[in-house]
């Protein structure tokens, strides 16, 4: 095997605003339990320039809403109806690594929050998913 260097592909690089930017999921990557003892799953989105942000899916009722918002935005091979069984262990992480490939738009925003410091942050957060549009929207 060959490997050329171009450190073009390793410059980690975050979206310059707010928009709407199409991106293809890149990993998902199970960061264990929240505080809550609640599974959490980050999906990390590349755009279409090396632009990286990742967003956090928690296993809770209150965030469900959030996996019907990516299969519908990915347009994923789902049928209505389909269950899931969440409580066998890793199962979580499973179902989101299928997404891995997948391409959608996402809305990010800014978001204003206090650090444990204290000192006031902002940070961009993916607040929409979006499904691309088709070719016979145009």
């Amino acid at each position: 095997m060959k490997f050329k260097v171009d450190r073009s592909q390793a410059e980690v690089k975050p979206f310059p605003g707010p928009g709407e930017y199409t991106v293809v999921i890149q990993s998902a990557k199970d960061e264990g339990l929240d505080k809550n003892g609640n599974p959490v799953v980050v999906l990390r989105y590349k755009g279409a320039g090396g632009e990286v942000i990742s967003d956090r899916f928690t296993l809770k009722d209150t965030m469900m809403w959030r996996l019907q918002a990516l299969i519908s935005a990915t347009d994923a091979n789902i049928d209505d109806g389909h269950e899931f069984d969440f409580s066998i262990g890793g199962a979580f992480q499973r179902f989101l690594q299928g997404f891995v490939g997948l391409a959608m738009s996402i809305v990010i925003e800014e978001e204003k929050y206090t650090a444990k410091n204290g000192a006031e942050q902002t940070a961009l957060r993916v607040r929409r998913m979006k499904k691309l549009p088709s070719d016979n929207d145009i």
